[in-house]
């Protein structure tokens, strides 16, 4: 399903983003996307044939991670991107969408790419009895990301992320 952002906070009016749920002939613009961002964040190099299985499998096999994807006019030049995932939460009987993996192309950041990502899974979870809420992480060092979510009306957590992992990140 394509929704499209008639107005959008930040954005000029040539500007009319749409987001739609990724299609696998995104995964290389998607992989690419995901190399930058980890390369830029964290200063991180990827694998690009182990990213590329990893960003096929939801394709292949459901309820793994949906991606979204953002674009302004042509529906196949991808600007932002996002992955979710779910969290089954037994105290509210709902899942819980976690975004994670966001990445917005340099020339498009600050112009509502992220803000109509959001509305469009924000919509998605207010009209589904399924899902409970939003929530994702963020670095902690990133304070105009914090900024960003806080804006949307996302609030701080009361606890922190662990993690143990059998590879090195």
């Amino acid at each position: 399903m394509i929704r499209r952002a008639t107005t959008l906070h930040n954005t000029p009016s040539s500007m009319s983003i749409a987001v739609r749920k990724a299609v696998r002939a995104d995964i290389p613009t998607m992989v690419d996307m995901q190399i930058a961002m980890a390369k830029e964040t964290e200063n991180l190099d990827l694998d690009r044939a182990v990213l590329t299985r990893g960003m096929t499998i939801p394709f292949e096999k459901p309820n793994v991670a949906d991606y979204y994807v953002a674009y302004d006019t042509d529906p196949t030049r991808v600007v932002g991107m996002l992955m979710t995932t779910q969290e089954w939460s037994d105290w509210r009987a709902a899942s819980i969408l976690w975004i994670q993996s966001v990445f917005i192309a340099k020339d498009y950041r600050r112009k509502g790419v992220y803000t109509a990502m959001y509305q469009y899974l924000k919509k998605m979870v207010e009209d589904s009895e399924y899902y409970g809420g939003i929530r994702l992480y963020v670095e902690t060092e990133n304070k105009r990301a914090q900024g960003t979510y806080t804006k949307m009306g996302m609030e701080k957590e009361h606890y922190y992320m662990m993690k143990w992992m059998k590879s090195h990140f």
